[in-house]
């Protein structure tokens, strides 16, 4: 694996991406990360829903004691360092971003079916969202491009009560593009480069005081945001204010090592079964000869 990961290359659609079965590469929010039972996770080539509870790990609760957390950090940050090296100082390189925000600018809540999809789109910086969600983000980077604004999209893994992180629209939506790694097959059609501004986690109590108007026109805080919903240039520049002072105490970078592992054991599962497939297809066909 390279320090700074390739883009994706483009695929044309199809009904199946890559080749995957429906929904075989499946994840869920933050949990299961326990390098000590990391084999046995990954005796299983897609999701596992029984993966017994006793494995199930974060930073929220106490399954390691402070050593053994310190002890998980330092291999994260070593990790990371020797991985992902443009990734390490993220937060401070933009620390000063909402002070220079284009008034012409959009934002939107990305709203992840789960973590591992946000992985894949720090590691390849790639996104897609419903087929509406993107005609609503390509609406939004065409207005901003003639005006020399941009799309920033505020990221929230379901069901995980915070914000994870802070990415760019790069280029307009291409429908006929499609990413191989999504944990739902055939649900996300398109796909739209970003770069990624903040990863960091903000619990969704430090938001509680912004309130917009949500597509259906009820007033809420921002935290209760729906997919692809837009936050007005005064909230949003609040929003982005709080996520660079915010004082964080863990990221999604703290799991990259789990999820990279199961993306390489996931290849190594599909191309074996593609080989196998070949292999006795090519034996029928010197049966029939």
């Amino acid at each position: 694996m390279e320090s700074e990961p390739s883009k994706p290359e483009a695929n044309q659609k199809s009904n199946n991406r890559g080749g995957r079965g429906q929904k075989r590469y499946r994840g869920g929010n933050r949990g299961g990360y326990n390098y000590q039972n990391m084999n046995y996770y990954n005796q299983n080539n897609s999701y596992n829903s029984q993966y017994p509870q006793q494995y199930q790990y974060s930073y929220q609760n106490h399954y390691f004691n402070p050593y053994m957390k310190q002890q998980m950090l330092y291999r994260t940050e070593m990790y990371i360092s020797s991985m992902y090296k443009n990734l390490l100082d993220i937060n401070t390189r933009n620390a000063s971003l909402s002070k220079n925000l284009n008034s012409n600018s959009k934002f939107f809540v990305i709203k992840s079916f789960s973590e591992e999809d946000v992985h894949k789109s720090i590691k390849y910086g790639v996104w897609s969202s419903s087929k509406n969600g993107n005609l609503t983000l390509n609406n939004g980077f065409n207005i901003t491009k003639e005006k020399n604004g941009n799309v920033y999209l505020f990221y929230s893994c379901n069901g995980s009560g915070r914000f994870c992180g802070v990415a760019k629209m790069k280029t307009p939506v291409d429908e006929n593009r499609t990413f191989e790694f999504w944990t739902q097959d055939n649900k996300w059609p398109g796909l739209f480069e970003v770069e990624w501004i903040f990863i960091k986690d903000v619990p969704f109590k430090e938001f509680k005081d912004i309130i917009i108007t949500m597509k259906d026109g009820e007033i809420k805080p921002v935290s209760n945001s729906r997919d692809t919903q837009e936050i007005p240039f005064e909230q949003a520049k609040i929003m982005m204010e709080k996520i660079e002072i915010y004082q964080n105490s863990n990221t999604i970078l703290e799991h990259f090592e789990f999820y990279d592992i199961r993306q390489d054991n996931y290849v190594k599962n599909m191309n074996a079964k593609k080989n196998y497939d070949n292999q006795k297809s090519q034996n029928q066909n010197e049966q029939k000869k």
